[in-house]
Formats: structure tokens, C-alpha cells, sequence
């Protein structure tokens, strides 16, 4: 791999972790367009609340608040981010520390994204993210 194919790889892995970051922010704050347009026209999210695909920016858009009322307030946190690309395409793997409270009560979850991302206008963005549930902690006190 030659010196400029291991910069762009580098700034693109750093646009992916600030692209992590935007979504953690913008779920957390129930910002509907900023986490949105984290995700393709077409991107689609595989939710940990039952039943809950939202696919499209509409639909996504939508999702923010359904998610905020399930959980209340929210913190998102992901590392340890393993990123492989192919072209205009690339995968990503990582952990998510995912708190919440609600009536008083906070819980948690570690839990591991598998990602698929496209570029689109020059950006990297989610096509499909996928959350699976890895272990739950309960009655958390603060």
C-alpha cells in the first residue's frame, strides 16, 4: 500500500469514528435530521426494540422519537472499531455501551454493531446497521 492509499484509508477510517460519533450525539439528543442523515436515501436500521426496521430517511427521521420514548434518556458509546473497506464501500465492527434511564431507573447494555457503509456525495454513510445484545445490566445505581 503506497503513502497516499494509507492516508486516505486513515482519514477515512477517522470520518467513520466522527460519523459514530454524530449518531451517538444526535439519538441521545433526539436530533430526528442530524441522525438521519447519518444513514443512505435507502439505509436501513435493525433496531433493538422489537419489530422495529426503520428503512429511509422518513421512516428513520420517525424512529428517533419512537426510541427516546422507549428508553429515555440515552447514552450511546462506541469502541473499538474494526473498519475494512472495498472501494466506495467498507464494513464496520464495534462495540456499544448503551445506557439509559427512565422512571428513575438506569440500566445498560453492551452490545456489537455490524455495519455496512456507502459513500454517498462524498461521505460515508450507514446502509445497514444492525445491534445485537450482548449483556444487559440492571438496577445501576447512580
Amino acid at each position: 500500500m503506497d503513502s497516499t492509499s494509507t492516508l486516505l484509508r486513515l482519514a477515512w477510517i477517522q470520518e467513520i469514528k466522527e460519523l459514530n460519533a454524530k449518531y451517538n450525539f444526535a439519538v441521545d439528543e433526539c436530533n430526528a435530521d442530524a441522525w438521519a442523515s447519518c444513514f443512505t436515501a435507502d439505509g436501513v436500521f435493525n433496531a433493538l426494540l422489537e419489530g422495529e426496521k426503520p428503512r429511509g430517511t422518513d421512516q428513520l427521521r420517525k424512529f428517533v422519537r419512537t426510541v427516546n420514548d422507549a428508553f429515555g434518556k440515552m447514552n450511546h458509546l462506541t469502541t473499538n472499531e474494526l473498519i475494512t473497506f472495498d472501494g466506495d464501500t467498507a464494513r464496520q465492527k464495534c462495540y456499544l455501551l448503551f445506557f439509559y434511564k427512565k422512571n428513575g431507573q438506569l440500566e445498560g447494555n453492551i452490545c456489537i454493531y455490524d455495519d455496512a457503509l456507502e459513500r454517498e456525495n462524498g461521505a460515508w454513510k450507514y446502509s445497514r446497521r444492525d445491534v445485537e445484545v450482548k449483556a444487559k445490566f440492571a438496577d445501576i445505581k447512580d
